[in-house]
């Protein structure tokens, strides 16, 4: 495991004067034209689908090193066929000039080749001279809709061995994200960890994508947080009320936190002004 570092909190310049962040953008047509509205410089995870394939998230990371950002690409196990596709991959990821990589499962049924997680896949990395300085993996707050909780923990703690640090999944209970990322990001586990949020969304996109990833139980603290019972549809969602809750944890030195990973859903224009005013309105209240 690579020594665990926090360049976040030591260069808050591409993120929210309040707290740090990075964007997470969908390699669809208009990526770039999404990508060039953020801040120069910005660090930017690229997903990787079954629908969309594992290429297309490397060309499209490789599209925005040339654009200078920061490009993450997430490596799905399940679309990888065996070791040797593993390592060209990797391998093409140190060419291009690319420092970190996210590793998840992935969302394929059945997977293309050999592996059914991502924990093989990082135990291959983690052997490799061209290894990217850092390696993220995923963490669930809320549980996972097909996998138990016991099976989760089981998991993580297995692919804390080989990595750097934790994206916590989309959740709405900042409490709970709280008291799990307390739990996960120790020196013990050697992981520091990005907080998931949603970024600026039509609620009725933001209902499907959380009802899709098995969030239901954190949307009734949603429907609290904002009043929005019966207007849930309606409107769009901001993250004011969630980051605002969560900004102590991630302000506390003592805590092992990098900043806000912001899951834009290429919607950045919305974000970018949202952010502006998040952050006017922050300065005004301290003075």
């Amino acid at each position: 495991m690579a020594t665990c570092i926090n360049p976040a909190k030591e260069n808050r310049t591409n993120g929210f004067t309040a707290g740090p962040a990075r964007y997470e953008l969908i390699p669809i047509r208009g990526l770039l034209d999404a990508a060039k509205a953020l801040p120069t410089g910005s660090t930017v995870a690229v997903t990787c689908s079954p629908r969309h394939g594992l290429e297309r998230t490397l060309d499209a990371a490789e599209s925005l090193m040339g654009i200078g950002l920061r490009a993450v690409p997430h490596i799905a196990a399940r679309l990888l066929r065996n070791e040797a596709e593993v390592q060209r991959t990797i391998k093409r990821i140190h060419r291009a000039g690319m420092d970190e990589i996210y590793v998840i499962a992935g969302d394929a049924e059945t997977p293309v080749g050999d592996f059914c997680s991502a924990l093989p896949v990082l135990t291959i990395v983690s052997e490799m001279e061209e290894r990217p300085t850092r390696v993220g993996i995923a963490g669930y707050p809320e549980g996972h809709a097909l996998i138990s909780d016991a099976a989760l923990d089981e998991a993580l703690w297995a692919k804390a061995a080989h990595a750097d640090y934790v994206v916590t999944q989309m959740c709405f209970d900042a409490n709970r994200i709280s008291a799990w990322v307390r739990r996960v990001a120790t020196p013990e586990s050697g992981l520091t960890a990005w907080i998931g949020l949603p970024g600026v969304l039509e609620m009725r996109r933001l209902l499907a994508v959380s009802l899709k990833i098995g969030i239901g139980q954190s949307l009734r603290a949603l429907r609290r947080q904002q009043g929005l019972s019966g207007q849930l549809l309606q409107g769009h969602y901001t993250p004011d009320d969630l980051l605002r809750s969560l900004l102590p944890l991630v302000d506390d030195p003592a805590m092992r936190v990098n900043g806000f990973h912001l899951n834009t859903f290429n919607n950045v224009p919305p974000l970018m002004d949202w952010r502006e005013a998040f952050e006017a309105a922050s300065v005004s209240s301290r003075q």
